[in-house]
């Protein structure tokens, strides 16, 4: 899931600024805050560190060579000319060169790559969690943009009625305070704007420290589109994936056990090298060689088999218990989002009436302050009603639209 926004990735590298010409949409933020944060230089750390390690690996099969220099004084029945100091050099020296090592090689070098894979997995994990976080602030910004154009909708309607009351009053059929009201209608949306574009740009700087991208008052997001379908029931969770790579992890390090279980077959070169004296040879430096083929085999992995076996059991049996555990919480968690889901869609299918209503009630009071039959008092409380209701709708319009997208990152889809 973290490694598909790759593609996302290169066009944001490859078109930088352009971001800004435009609306930035969800997905791309997640792509700029997945390439921004820390975290993601560790699959760099992971696939370097794989490959020293399985080029370590490979180095299984290239000769050993060892060397020995030993001088000191000989003590006991040491066979040795006689009157010869009691000090003496002897030089070892042994070449191995594996033949078959019982699959070792190859079975740590599949543990390194199992290893690495669910070292990988780790961090997809750790990354998912941050879509959570772009959520919460991109339709936190999302829902003040909302609630600024409802106070555009409201300031058009006090304006109308301003030009109105100029006009009325100039013909001495309205009174000034009536213009002092609306006024301060309009002083308290001013208050209003000022508090939610300070709160905006809260967000976009934090929003900014996520993507690494330069946001201003001037950013504009895409509202997203979101629909669940039958495909986006099925659990697609970076958490999967890791329990799968502990699987193979542990399969990997079972099987490192039954190389235990083989002899080791070489070839083995080995030199002995005499100072004068020893009676072994000749009065002069001498020296003795043997080659010839080697096995080796360590019985003590047939005692621990059986509880090896056992262990291995054991080990895929906690993968399991992990699995069912991050099942049943993230399936416990899907049924409590989708009940907010069906209440909000349930709330939100009246807000459409409220609205239709409270703008009919608005204008009829706007026709009776127009006719002098009603105060300005009771337009001014029907045109705010109006206004909330427009408000309420929009917030849960974005309510709903944030849930289904928790819905989504819930699921891994």
């Amino acid at each position: 899931m973290v490694r598909s926004y790759i593609i996302i990735l290169v066009w944001l590298l490859t078109h930088p600024g352009s971001t800004m010409a435009q609306a930035l949409s969800i997905d791309s933020c997640y792509a700029l805050a997945l390439r921004n944060y820390p975290l993601i230089k560790q699959y760099e750390l992971i696939e370097k560190t794989k490959e020293f390690t399985l080029s370590n690996a490979g180095k299984a099969y290239l000769p050993q060579i060892s060397f020995t220099a030993i001088e000191g004084y000989v003590f006991g029945d040491f066979p040795q000319a006689p009157g010869s100091s009691d000090f003496k050099f002897i030089g070892l020296a042994q070449l191995n060169q594996t033949i078959w090592d019982g699959n070792a090689t190859k079975t740590q070098k599949d543990i390194i790559r199992a290893s690495s894979e669910a070292d990988k997995a780790s961090v997809d994990v750790a990354l998912h969690e941050l879509k959570s976080r772009v959520n919460q602030i991109y339709f936190g910004i999302l829902l003040v943009d909302e609630q600024l154009k409802q106070l555009e909708v409201q300031d058009t309607i006090l304006r109308n009625n301003v030009s109105r009351i100029q006009q009325l009053n100039e013909n001495g059929l309205a009174y000034k305070t009536d213009l002092d009201e609306i006024k301060v209608e309009q002083l308290k949306l001013n208050q209003q704007r000022t508090e939610f574009n300070f709160t905006r740009k809260g967000f976009l700087m934090m929003l900014s420290l996520f993507t690494g991208v330069k946001l201003d008052e001037n950013t504009l997001l895409q509202v997203p589109v979101s629909t669940v379908t039958s495909a986006d029931m099925q659990i697609n969770r970076p958490e999967l994936s890791l329990f799968k790579r502990q699987r193979e992890l542990a399969n990997a390090k079972s099987e490192m056990r039954n190389v235990n279980l083989f002899p080791k077959i070489g070839l083995l070169g080995a030199g002995v090298i005499f100072a004068p004296g020893i009676i072994l040879g000749p009065n002069t430096l001498s020296s003795l060689g043997v080659a010839g083929l080697n096995a080796s085999w360590n019985i003590a992995g047939l005692y621990r088999n059986s509880n090896d076996k056992k262990l291995t059991l054991l080990e895929f049996s906690k993968i399991n218990v992990q699995e069912e555990i991050f099942l049943f919480n993230t399936r416990l968690q899907i049924t409590q989002v989708d009940a907010n889901i069906e209440k909000q869609k349930a709330v939100l299918a009246d807000d459409e009436n409220i609205v239709v209503l409270r703008k009919t009630i608005r204008e009829g009071y706007q026709l009776k302050y127009d006719n002098g039959v009603s105060p300005l008092h009771d337009l001014l409380n029907a045109t705010g009603k109006e206004s909330e209701a427009r408000t309420q709708k929009a917030l849960h319009e974005m309510q709903l639209l944030m849930t289904l997208y928790d819905y989504k990152t819930i699921l891994g889809n």
